[in-house]
């Protein structure tokens, strides 16, 4: 990544981007003595780091009785379903039968009912 050496530099013991009007990190690094340790020896990129071999046990061990009750029942349903989708139903469940089915068609329309006749006529004062 590019320094921008306009508005701040950066402390090479904790990393830290600090100020250019602050003189001293709050580490306790001075921008001199930063300026010294970076022209001696050049910031080669750091290779990472593999995981470490019992971190996976390590975490195992930290975790509570309901936490990996939780996984593995997560993992059951997870495995579940995915048998469900292979395995399961693979056609409708209401299938017609293809030798002698006949297609019955749209139902039919009903009929419109008449609107309603009041029982006496209106207006009633004629």
């Amino acid at each position: 990544m590019a320094e921008t050496a306009s508005h701040s530099w950066t402390c090479p013991a904790c990393g830290r981007r600090v100020p250019l009007h602050a003189e001293a990190c709050h580490c306790g690094m001075t921008r001199e003595r930063a300026r010294q340790l970076t022209t001696a020896a050049p910031v080669a990129a750091r290779p990472a780091r593999p995981p470490r071999p019992g971190a996976r046990a390590e975490a195992m061990a930290a975790m509570t009785g309901d936490v990996k009750a939780l996984l593995v029942a997560g993992a059951l349903v997870m495995v579940a379903g995915l048998g469900w989708l292979v395995f399961g139903p693979s056609r409708p469940l209401s299938m017609p039968r293809v030798l002698g089915w006949v297609d019955q068609g749209a139902p039919p329309a009903p009929k419109p009912t008449p609107p309603p006749r009041p029982p006496f006529k209106l207006p009633w004062w004629k």
